[in-house]
């Protein structure tokens, strides 16, 4: 195999940028999200911006797309086939928790949802944004409901569409007061009901702690 070709120094000072944007609308904000504290949290100039993207807008739209791309990335990848309600349930606490650790992903794509209401470039990007994910929460449904009696009755795509609805809804209240227990409380709920659907589905899950309900997201209130 050959080696593989250095990433070229625009593309990496591109990459940079993104990484910061991200980071600082966690920590600072979109109030507090300026081209100088931008460059403060990547440690380059502030005018090197203004040499990969047309304004700022410019850059936090595109952090959205690089970010949103990655954990998608992730959640393809942890989730796979994966057609256990139990085993999928699972797999999402985990990602969540990793969502709540790397580089503030959450928090900055709620920060963007609360400025989209006065900035209609950001408003379109964020609808563009949940459509990819609704349709990766309906093929789930889809995996769940393959080979069952409701197969064919299932409205995979509307469940889809209000999966993720909760979940903006439950990180918006958590944004706004700082309680991580809600979405906790939501995968303890669900674990027995996991359990009773893959019972129903004919799906045996791995045994374990973690398909009681009871396991850990690694976050805390």
């Amino acid at each position: 195999m050959p080696p593989s070709r250095p990433r070229p120094r625009r593309e990496e000072a591109r990459e940079r940028l993104l990484q910061a944007a991200v980071r600082t609308l966690a920590t600072e904000g979109y109030g507090g999200t300026t081209a100088r504290s931008i460059a403060r949290t990547g440690g380059f100039a502030p005018g090197v911006i203004y040499y990969h993207f047309e304004d700022l807008e410019d850059l936090l739209l595109a952090a959205l797309r690089h970010t949103s791309r990655q954990r998608m990335a992730a959640y393809r990848e942890a989730l796979g086939e994966c057609d256990s309600a139990a085993e999928l349930l699972d797999r999402l606490r985990e990602l969540y928790a990793e969502d709540m650790r790397e580089e503030g992903h959450i928090a900055a794509v709620q920060e963007l949802f609360t400025a989209a209401a006065t900035a209609p470039r950001l408003r379109a990007e964020l609808l563009a944004h949940i459509g990819p994910w609704a349709e990766f929460a309906a093929a789930a449904v889809r995996r769940l409901v393959a080979g069952t009696a409701l197969e064919d009755v299932v409205p995979d795509r509307e469940l889809g569409s209000i999966a993720i609805a909760t979940f903006l809804g439950l990180q918006t209240l958590t944004h706004l007061d700082g309680d991580r227990s809600r979405v906790e409380e939501l995968f303890q709920v669900a674990g027995p009901a996991a359990l009773l659907w893959d019972a129903f589905a004919g799906r045996t899950p791995p045994p374990g702690p973690e398909w009681t309900g009871e396991g850990e997201t690694g976050v805390s209130g």
